[in-house]
């Protein structure tokens, strides 16, 4: 059985200290900030990205995260697998996480392809074979000879199919998709695409972050609403809908 349960979870980014902005009297900490919530704690000055926010999801579920640009939907996501951890509140993940988005905090420039497949395995997989999983990432792929290059000399198309590769082959229960992921080039969009169908059939717990909500509609049986950091959770999806298309949602 899979779950992803937050109790009261807040994530703070710290902006400044104080002590060395004493002089420029004109900064509004109350509007001047990005966030949520801005505050001071023992001298230092904080953004609240994420505000107090609890749910609890279970098998089955595929979630479809809405919410307008800065709302907070891929840091959510990142909370959720485990790659940001909260400032307040607590998370409890029963079960793996595959990840689908900017996964950059957790490469290294430096190493080569087939050295960032292992951070990879050590981050989220480690009960599969790296061996096993290194094969498939290169059948996978289709980089050859530049997997032994440090990604850094990688174009963006090279750097799609090796994460792609990566997250399609390990073995999870939970998924996190954001929708700026990218499956790379015509060809490998197309391969991308199916097997990502069949990839998601198997998972217990989906989560989605989106901007379309008919594709909410048609794939989710759960609706989250974000706005400046905030959750709205929603278990009738029609009702979820109806918020974030309304105007309510755009001036509150």
């Amino acid at each position: 059985m899979a779950s992803v349960i937050f109790e009261n979870v807040s994530l703070r980014i710290p902006i400044f200290n104080k002590r060395l902005f004493s002089l420029k009297k004109n900064i509004n900490l109350s509007t001047d900030l990005v966030g949520v919530k801005k505050g001071s704690e023992n001298g230092n000055l904080y953004s609240e990205i994420l505000s107090n926010i609890s749910f609890e999801i279970n098998d089955n579920d595929s979630v479809g995260i809405l919410g307008h640009n800065g709302s907070g939907k891929t840091t959510l996501l990142k909370v959720i697998s485990g790659i940001y951890h909260p400032d307040i509140g607590n998370v409890k993940v029963v079960g793996r996480i595959s990840p689908f988005l900017n996964v950059h905090s957790i490469t290294k420039p430096d190493a080569t392809g087939y050295e960032n497949i292992k951070i990879f395995w050590l981050y989220f997989e480690k009960t599969s074979e790296l061996k096993t999983l290194t094969k498939e990432v290169e059948k996978f792929s289709e980089l050859g000879e530049y997997l032994n290059f440090p990604i850094k000399t990688y174009s963006a198309g090279m750097l799609t199919r090796l994460f792609f590769a990566i997250l399609i082959n390990i073995q999870t229960e939970i998924v996190a998709i954001d929708e700026g992921i990218s499956t790379g080039d015509e060809n490998f969009q197309k391969k991308a695409n199916a097997e990502l169908e069949n990839y998601l059939g198997e998972k217990k717990i989906k989560f989605f972050a989106t901007h379309d909500s008919n594709f909410a509609e048609k794939y989710c049986n759960k609706i989250f609403i974000m706005k400046k950091g905030t959750l709205k959770v929603y278990n009738n999806v029609k009702e979820g809908l109806d918020y974030f298309r309304n105007n309510y949602y755009k001036d509150n």
